[in-house]
């Protein structure tokens, strides 16, 4: 540690902080422009000038200079005063004063200190820049005219974002940020870099002329879209979310967002949304009172009291932890039925049958702080990026500036395979269980691992006997990867002192699930992994509350059918009662065609939603539901952050949360609503829910709490089948694209300005063979069906591999898939 003066107040720090840090520490502000806590140093704007009295009084930059013992520091002489305000006076040569109509006015640190330091004239004149604005990019504005050269937005395309998208070009006067060859802006457009421009020389084009930032109410909430559990700040104003806010101190990510949560807003306030209950007449979707819809949905629910094998429920994990929480009361406890799922009744198996029986809980024992404190990350798929984009920034910034090494195993490249020294084993599609068991049993046979650890744990002479047949040698031949790399990669694996397995989950990864999620616990356990700081397995929950479905049960646990069977029960006849709560199985469950024929089948269907989805649209009675924006609860986010988030405006129409629905059923069914509100809801919760004991939801505040995970693990047999292939035939994996988390974002203005449209993706040599080049149109099919899809070609899929995101209503790629790890399918123009 190390201690200094600054103005006369004694500060200690450590021996790695700034100037700028310890006058932070000691509550003493120092002007910033060029400066962000995220960012490596950069001294670039001198706003930040201080005297160092051992220096002489020479001034010198507070963010770059580190702190020595006994250091006297003054930060606001009058000579610091003056210089300051000529580097004020400097900045606003070029820059144009054209505040009234700048959309950064009010927002704008170049603006607000040029009014605190009083510079209204300028001792220099020189003429104005006349830079082209570029307006082709759909989401930012970039007026190149206004930038005062901070840097920021290139340092954190780099650093953070690992794109690289700008760049400082020229020299001397003439320089100025630039772009790839100095187009447009052509990037992922997570806006990362308009968050931190301390002009408004990038700006939102969503937000322009929208509102002035002064007039905004600014309220705390939760990303609503995947499992990561980023916090944001929405900016209201008349009833509507207008923009995302960046808050540096918010979250672990310290306000960053990705493409869904910082343009994905625009669906709380959609013109589609539904706005008041509808009940079927005569065939046809018609308006109806919430006394009416919730009356007959009630008397339903209650008439199948008697025979709970005739009703179902399929959820969304987007509810809160209280929706759900009623949800779980309502079926299982009140109606008696144990009929009800989520997620595909497959997406949440790693953690509710991988996990519950490999650990004893449903849930990850890491949480996302180990990405950064660990020494070697094993990612399994390097989609990890696309499904969790901030965490996929965490993970940039744990290779880029703590020198974690990077190791994949994919069935594809991916950004993360761009990474420094970053070494990605393309396997054969299918093929990533076998090569997690034969990683364990070089360990094993080289006796890498922790042998005192693992042999205390139950089920390790089984699970041992279990790899006895894996020859390494078969296996690389079976899977496309050497057998030199795979006992180098899990020599190196075992030799990290600290090391952490990712493993991505979703709709589109049916083939990541239970077994899988096993194999690379057996993995971290047999090398003493588990419960240790930057070790373990962090399992990627897809949807923003799909740690807290798993956490509170929602899914069958007394013999009731999983989705899949409820969907086939609804089909056959069985199922007569249908109860759906956010969910869109008709575009994002597997083999939409059978989906189709349940939903139309099934008696009765109820749909609470936000919009007349694909669902919705055959229901017999539909909910209006609210979103997260306008409604209060918790999420609990992957590695188990609980977290609250706010209502930012009135329900729109006479939309209602599932809490309120859901209540008000309970209290038509039995006299009396289940809670008086969320926050009983949630006390209740916390009395009953293991690791929640003691949470309140006052008491979680703006950070939240990581909940408690407790039980016994034991190493679990996990049979791995041998790759496949047809001949003639193309393996179709599925996933997310980066735009995109669900069906939700498709909703959303930003992500579907980016990313509209479903596509395959496929190789240089495979578009050659079938004879198609990017952006035409190719027949997908197989034994489920055929779509036609937009071609993206690249070098990111290997031959034949082709990838689709599982999104897209329109063109559905549902449409030929049918829920196994790969389909195989054929290509035709």
């Amino acid at each position: 540690m190390v201690t200094l003066t600054i103005d006369d107040k004694q500060v200690t720090v450590s021996k790695d902080a700034t100037i700028y840090d310890a006058a932070k520490a000691a509550g003493i502000r120092i002007p910033i422009i060029c400066h962000d806590k995220k960012l490596q140093p950069f001294g670039g704007c001198r706003m930040c000038l201080v005297e160092v009295e051992q220096m002489k009084g020479r001034q010198i930059p507070a963010c770059t200079t580190p702190v020595t013992e006994g250091m006297i520091v003054r930060t606001s002489t009058d000579e610091i005063i003056k210089a300051r305000k000529m580097v004020l006076e400097l900045l606003l040569l070029k820059h144009p004063i054209d505040c009234p109509v700048c959309d950064a006015a009010g927002d704008c640190d170049l603006q607000n200190l040029t009014y605190e330091y009083q510079v209204n004239t300028n001792r220099f004149q020189d003429e104005k820049f006349n830079w082209k604005i570029d307006y082709e990019n759909p989401l930012i504005e970039r007026d190149m005219n206004r930038c005062v050269h901070c840097g920021k937005c290139a340092r954190i395309c780099d650093e953070i974002v690992s794109f690289g998208a700008y760049s400082f070009i020229n020299r001397g006067i003439q320089a100025r940020i630039g772009t790839e060859f100095d187009g447009p802006l052509n990037c992922e457009f997570c806006g990362s870099c308009v968050s931190v421009c301390p002009v408004g020389a990038l700006i939102s084009r969503p937000f322009k002329f929208k509102a002035r930032w002064w007039s905004l109410n600014k309220v705390k909430s939760v990303c609503s879209y995947c499992g990561t559990g980023c916090q944001l700040t929405l900016g209201v104003k008349n009833n509507e979310v207008m923009t995302t806010i960046y808050d540096e101190n918010q979250g672990f990510h310290n306000g960053q967002l990705c493409t869904r949560g910082r343009w994905g807003y625009q669906f709380v306030n959609s013109e589609k949304r539904l706005t008041t209950p509808m009940i079927r007449k005569n065939g046809k979707l018609e308006p109806a009172s919430w006394d009416e819809a919730l009356g007959l949905v009630a008397k339903r629910l209650g008439d199948a009291k008697g025979s709970p094998d005739s009703l179902a429920a399929l959820v969304s994990p987007r509810l809160t932890n209280e929706e759900l929480f009623v949800m779980k009361k309502l079926f299982k406890e009140t109606l008696g039925c144990d009929n009800i799922d989520h997620a595909g009744g497959y997406s949440h198996k790693a953690l509710t049958a991988g996990a519950k029986e490999s650990l004893g809980y449903a849930g990850s024992p890491s949480v996302i702080a180990d990405i950064k404190k660990t020494n070697l990350l094993l990612v399994i798929k390097t989609d990890a990026y696309e499904t969790h984009p901030v965490l996929g920034f965490e993970i940039n910034l744990a290779v880029k500036q703590h020198g974690v090494d990077i190791r994949l195993l994919s069935d594809k490249k991916g950004k993360l395979s761009k990474l420094p020294n970053a070494q990605t084993y393309v396997h054969k599609a299918g093929a990533d269980l076998l090569l997690v068991n034969a990683i364990a049993k070089v360990i094993l046979d080289e006796s890498l691992h922790n042998a005192a650890a693992a042999q205390a744990i139950g089920g390790f002479s089984a699970w041992q006997q279990s790899l006895a047949n894996c020859a390494i040698d078969q296996v690389a031949a079976q899977c496309g990867v050497d057998t030199d790399t795979i006992k180098g990669l899990a020599r190196d694996y075992a030799a990290a002192e600290k090391a952490l397995i990712i493993l991505p989950t979703g709709m589109g990864y049916p083939g990541h699930g239970k077994e899988m999620a096993q194999a690379v616990i057996n993995l971290a356990l047999l090398t003493g992994r588990v419960g240790k700081e930057g070790c373990g397995v962090l399992i990627l929950g897809e949807k923003n509350n799909s740690q807290g479905a798993a956490d509170l049960a929602i899914y069958p646990t007394a013999g009731g059918k999983e989705a899949q069977a409820i969907l086939a029960g609804c089909a056959a006849g069985s199922i007569k009662t249908l109860f759906i709560a956010g969910e869109n199985p008709v575009v994002s469950y597997p083999n939409r065609s059978q989906v189709e024929k349940a939903l139309d089948a099934v008696e009765f269907l109820v749909v609470s939603e936000l919009f007349l989805t694909e669902t919705s649209a055959k229901a017999h009675v539909v909910l209006p539901a609210c979103s997260f924006a306008e409604k209060e609860g918790t999420f609990t986010s992957v590695g188990g952050a609980v977290q609250r988030i706010n209502p930012a405006i009135k329900a729109i129409g006479q939309s209602r949360s599932d809490l309120a629905i859901l209540n008000g059923l309970f209290q038509a069914i039995t006299g009396q609503p289940a809670y008086a509100n969320s926050a009983a809801a949630f006390l209740d919760l916390a009395a009953t829910v293991p690791g929640y004991a003691g949470l309140t939801q006052a008491g979680l505040g703006d950070n939240g709490a990581i909940r408690a995970v407790s039980g016994t693990a034991t190493f679990v047999p996990v049979p791995a089948a041998v790759p496949t292939s047809e001949a003639g035939k193309f393996a179709l994996v599925t996933g997310s694209a980066l735009n995109h988390c669900g069906t939700l974002s498709l909703y959303g203005e930003g992500p579907m300005l980016v990313c509209p449209a479903g596509y395959i993706e496929l190789s240089r040599e495979d578009a050659k063979a079938v004879g198609v080049k990017d952006g035409e149109t190719v027949k997908v099919s197989s034994a489920t069906g055929e779509v036609k899809l937009a071609v993206k070609v690249g070098s990111r899929v290997p031959k034949g591999l082709v990838f689709a995101p599982y999104h897209f209503a329109d063109s559905s790629i549902n449409t030929i898939t049918s829920g196994n790890a790969i389909t195989w399918v054929s290509l035709a123009k």
